[in-house]
């Protein structure tokens, strides 16, 4: 994972260096995202006085949503950005007991949760120009989700996080977007991202005797941006 990181940054690099046409803008705008899977499932079997006593675990996760600001830095072929992220969680923990394999108990219940975090990104783009008004451009690049705070409500009961960082989130990010320009400097930016999550250690230390699938999603972001001509 790291050495794809250091690759990534590398051809970045590589493409700064070499851009002919190479303008530099900046800019803000909101962001908004979903996220499927992060789902983790585990199993523990013991045996008691003779008795084969077996715990199953499971989280469906029923919603991951993210929203947020973000400020970016546009070198041509290179964009930095940094945005605040507010995060909603909610997924259904179900616990399931056999007794010599027979079910003896299932207990499901609904958790929700959130959080409040800043974004690292950086993305390599290669632009097109499509007549006077219109560019668009590939994109590709990692994501870093840094924790700041976060809380779990279940049951009428109210948790704080006591380590955020546990939850702070690596994601590789793919897609396209596309500039209209309004002025000879000012422009409109969209994006449609997809992104895939690396599990977290919040999520590996829950199932660490089981397995916590990766998660994936869309993200859009909508910006306004000013290029230095």
């Amino acid at each position: 994972m790291k050495k794809m990181i250091l690759v990534l940054v590398c051809v970045c690099i590589t493409a700064f260096a070499f851009a002919g046409d190479f303008e530099m803008s900046i800019g803000g705008g909101i962001i908004g995202e979903t996220i499927f899977g992060l789902e983790g499932n585990m199993t523990v079997e013991e045996t008691i006085l003779g008795n084969t006593i077996k715990t199953s675990t499971k989280s469906k996760n029923k919603s991951n949503l993210n929203f947020g600001a973000f400020f970016f830095f546009d070198a041509t072929y290179v964009v930095g950005s940094l945005a605040y992220i507010y995060g909603y969680t909610q997924y259904e923990p179900t616990v399931d007991t056999y007794l010599n394999g027979s079910q003896v108990m299932g207990v499901q219940t609904t958790t929700k949760g959130s959080f409040h975090a800043l974004e690292l990104g950086l993305l390599g783009k290669y632009p097109f120009q499509l007549g006077e008004r219109w560019k668009i451009f590939p994109l590709l690049g990692v994501s870093y989700i840094l924790v700041l705070s976060g809380e779990t409500r279940s049951g009428g009961d109210t948790d704080s996080w006591n380590t955020p960082s546990d939850a702070n989130r690596l994601g590789f990010l793919g897609g396209v977007g596309a500039d209209f320009l309004l002025t000879n400097s000012l422009f409109i930016r969209g994006e449609f991202l997809w992104g895939i999550w690396v599990p977290n250690k919040m999520e590996r230390d829950a199932y660490k005797d089981g397995k916590v699938s990766i998660g994936n999603g869309p993200r859009l972001k909508l910006a306004l941006g000013y290029t230095f001509r």
